[in-house]
């Protein structure tokens, strides 16, 4: 949504004058931010005497469900000190900004990719990077997305202390790289974002690949993101680029630091926790990292944020369970402590969110099913059932339980071992299983990724989407600081 500037001097003054940093207000409230970002859902008290499709349409709530992680905080913080002081450099109003943008835009007609740096620009010779990373399914992308959901996207000027300033300002953009390495396909994945953010039709304009040259396309993008003074750019599945070692023109790290950081945006990148690891084994001489080699030196400027998975004693789990477990939701029998109920569901997830949530939904699901069968329902007498726990888990997340028995060995130091066998899941809730030998350890298995929120269908952010091979899944759910 394009909002209409309204200006508000800073408590800094160096960001003062400038309408590009005058037209963006800061929030300075933690706990006020953290509780916008908050989504809990509303049990009604008469959950189970609802009729059995209105019960369905409560549980639907859970999908939406958002604790905000231990980090959101500090990332908007740096986001938004990464965005104006950007904007300190890159003052519209000055004639050396206007010069920088006309030999922009001159070099794009070029078909060339301008790559002066900040000529003209009194500042830093480029602008800073940051990196989110940590396991796949850790929260990076959803926490990232979230936090710029609070900041004003797209900001439409017309007058600035009585004079004529007439432009659309583009505050933030988000994009993911291509799986597929082509610098074609990046492209429009940011025109797609731009277009989506202002309402332009960037993609269709420059959607005629055999018209254009990857330089022209490269250039357009970046011509397009100097003409709309961007302010930040969150580039997404940043490991990808690990696949793109035989493709030509592959988008590499220096692409992105002359697209963006040499004309003074500055960038958040995100990345799994294998694809930062992969990254440190790289050959200087490796096209992924460019030709410089203090490109990722330059790429890697600013904060490191971790992302890890939420240990069962930690604030954001119990914080995370009590909501999907209300008290409006509990069926029948409470015991007295649900601590191993509990605990059984931190091992069965590994404090992940995205499963925690949708074992959760599953779980209270299954159970108000099992209810509707009046000779299955005498069986069934409280909502904390560890064996239905049990049970749900191996009907619903088999395809994923190998990865996830492989991560709890790594969080742990408990060796389970996969099992095709039913009795893998009771094995689960068996402390005994945590005393097995070291020959007895389970390969490594990549942890695989879930849909994000912000794009998932239907089952929002537990929804999972496996490839041909079952190898690989697309992205995203939910984590905590070390």
């Amino acid at each position: 949504m394009i909002i209409n500037a309204e200006y508000q001097t800073h408590l800094d003054e160096n960001l003062n004058n400038n309408p590009l940093c005058e037209a963006i207000h800061i929030e300075l409230n933690r706990k006020r931010f953290i509780e916008r970002l908050t989504v809990i859902p509303v049990i009604q008290p008469d959950f189970w005497e609802l009729p059995a499709i209105y019960q369905q349409t409560q549980l639907r709530q859970l999908t939406e469900i958002h604790i905000p992680v231990p980090q959101t905080w500090g990332l908007y913080s740096k986001m938004i000190s990464m965005i104006l002081y950007g904007y300190f450099h890159r003052n519209p109003l000055s004639k050396d900004m206007r010069m920088f943008n006309g030999q922009v835009a001159d070099a794009m007609r070029k078909g060339q990719v301008f790559t002066h740096g900040n000529s003209g620009i009194h500042g830093p010779s480029t602008a800073p990077s940051a990196l989110v990373y940590g396991e796949s399914g850790s929260g990076k992308t959803t926490a990232i997305r979230r936090i710029l959901s609070q900041i004003p996207q797209a900001i439409k000027h017309t007058l600035y202390q009585g004079e004529h300033f007439k432009k659309t300002q583009l505050v933030w953009v988000s994009f993911d790289l291509p799986p597929n390495g082509s610098p074609k396909a990046m492209t429009a994945n940011f025109f797609r974002a731009v277009d989506a953010a202002l309402g332009t039709k960037y993609t269709a304009e420059w959607s005629d690949h055999g018209k254009f040259s990857v330089d022209k396309l490269l250039a357009a993008m970046q011509n397009v993101a100097s003409a709309h003074c961007l302010g930040l750019v969150h580039i997404d599945e940043l490991q990808f680029m690990l696949g793109y070692k035989k493709i030509k023109d592959s988008p590499s790290l220096q692409i992105l630091e002359t697209l963006f950081n040499k004309i003074g945006i500055p960038i958040i990148q995100s990345s799994t926790q294998q694809g930062v690891e992969l990254f440190d084994t790289l050959k200087s001489s490796d096209h992924r990292l460019g030709h410089d080699l203090t490109t990722v030196r330059r790429m890697l400027n600013d904060r490191e944020f971790k992302f890890s998975t939420h240990s069962q004693h930690s604030e954001y789990f119990n914080q995370l369970f009590d909501v999907l477990f209300l008290p409006s939701l509990a069926y029948g029998d409470l015991p007295d402590d649900t601590a191993e109920f509990k605990r059984v569901f931190h091992k069965l997830t590994c404090g992940l969110t995205a499963i925690m949530t949708r074992l959760a939904h599953m779980h209270h699901e299954t159970l108000q099913s099992l209810l509707q069968n009046p000779d299955k329902a005498k069986s069934y007498h409280t909502t904390f059932d560890i064996q239905l726990l049990n049970r749900v888990f191996k009907n619903q997340f088999h395809l994923i339980e190998p990865a996830l028995i492989s991560l709890r060995n790594e969080q742990g130091g408990g060796l389970e071992k996969p099992s095709n066998n039913k009795s893998s899941v009771a094995e689960i809730s068996s402390p005994s299983n945590d005393h097995a030998t070291k020959s007895d350890v389970a390969p490594k298995v990549v942890l695989p990724t879930v849909v994000k929120s912000a794009d998932a269908p239907v089952e929002g952010i537990g929804h999972l989407e496996l490839d041909k091979s079952f190898g690989a899944f697309q992205s995203g759910f939910g984590a905590e600081d070390e």
